[in-house]
């Protein structure tokens, strides 16, 4: 495992948890281009941009699944996405440390405030994340009614 204060290199897999709702097995992609919209509302709002985890930090992706209450846990799936299609749409990912789990990060450009401003601006992003983590490979985790 990579230390999570290590650089994080264009060759490494970002997770993504994924709410139950945000999988459409009827639609193409079958994950929703909202699984990576910023939080606006609530008490979890995406200030400093959307939430994921370095795969390279972690021993497995059901560590993530750690972090939601024990009874809730079979409603969140996870995906993964390469870090250099981030970097190819412009995006930058920065390390956030939570004292819950290792490897995690930011996307400071997918923040609430910025997608509250433009929403429009956001759909092509939105879209091709979602096309990348609905590829079979990329989906590690299936939500469960």
């Amino acid at each position: 495992m990579k230390p999570e204060n290590a650089p994080i290199s264009d060759d490494e897999w970002l997770l993504r948890r994924v709410r139950i709702e945000r999988f459409r097995t009827e639609k193409i992609p079958i994950i929703s281009p909202n699984a990576f919209e910023p939080r606006t509302k609530g008490r979890d709002v995406d200030i400093e941009g959307i939430s994921l985890y370095r795969a390279a930090c972690l021993s497995s992706p059901t560590e993530i699944l750690k972090l939601i209450d024990v009874d809730r846990q079979h409603e969140v799936g996870i995906v993964r996405i390469p870090v250099l299609i981030l970097k190819e749409l412009g995006l930058s990912v920065q390390i956030r440390i939570d004292s819950r789990i290792l490897g995690h990060v930011v996307i400071p450009e997918l923040n609430a405030h910025d997608y509250e401003a433009d929403k429009a601006r956001f759909t092509s992003i939105k879209a091709l994340l979602a096309s990348v983590a609905s590829e079979a490979k990329n989906i590690l985790i299936i939500p469960r009614l």
